[in-house]
């Protein structure tokens, strides 16, 4: 129908969507995904009730959308590094004290991934795929010494995904992300002392994305070289 596919219905309709999720995201910071209503979600977007069914058929696949939204936002988020850097292990320097950073210094990132119930799914796979092609890239390159790919991901994944929470609980300081980062470029085969000068570059790292996530707000995604528009 023209309706559904003219740029201002497009435009409405993205926009009622972002709202529903803002809603949502607002209501999580201090209910869980399983105490979440539909109107409950409506009245906090201003939309009326049955609105919700345009976008979604229940609570749970606005849940999921809002899981693949926290996935989107952490990969724009580490966009920059993983276009500028050719070093492996820089790379994963800064895309892991990145990552780290975001759940310290905002506090409703390490909600949503870890309170709430949102399922975590999309932020996981897109971690691990990003992190095991680096990791297979630096192992290529000789700045990583690893014995079995697969095995090496899910340690360090799961590392990373244990520093996180730890920072989200407050167990550790924002101080220590830079040594956690450099203890894991050593066991990634780094020497101690390029591990701890990548794990304590001065460098100023971008804004942490701001809550509420929205689609709009995302950056547009470009187009791989070649391809026709």
């Amino acid at each position: 129908m023209l309706l559904e596919t003219s740029p201002l219905r497009s435009s409405k309709r993205a926009r009622t969507r972002d709202q529903l999720l803002a809603a949502a995201q607002s209501l999580l910071m201090t209910h869980t995904a399983a105490a979440l209503g539909i109107r409950q979600i409506t009245d906090h977007a201003g939309v009326v009730h049955g609105t919700f069914y345009n976008y979604y058929p229940d609570v749970a696949a606005l849940v999921a959308d809002l899981g693949e939204l926290l996935g989107a936002n952490h990969a724009a988020a580490m966009a920059g590094f993983n276009q500028a850097l050719a070093d492996p292990a820089l790379r994963f320097a800064r895309i892991t004290r990145q990552t780290l950073r975001m759940v310290a210094k905002e506090p409703g990132f390490g909600r949503l991934i870890f309170d709430v119930g949102l399922p975590a799914d999309s932020l996981v796979s897109e971690l691990r795929l990003r992190l095991k092609l680096d990791l297979a890239e630096g192992m290529q390159l000789g700045r990583f010494n690893l014995s079995d790919l697969d095995l090496t991901t899910s340690m360090v994944s799961g590392a990373i995904s244990g520093l996180a929470l730890d920072l989200h609980r407050g167990i550790l300081p924002l101080t220590a992300i830079e040594a956690a980062t450099t203890r894991l470029l050593e066991l990634l085969g780094l020497d101690p002392a390029v591990a701890a000068a990548l794990g304590h570059e001065p460098i100023p790292f971008p804004l942490t994305p701001a809550l509420p996530m929205r689609w709009l707000a995302l950056p547009p995604i470009r187009p791989p070289a070649g391809s026709v528009p």
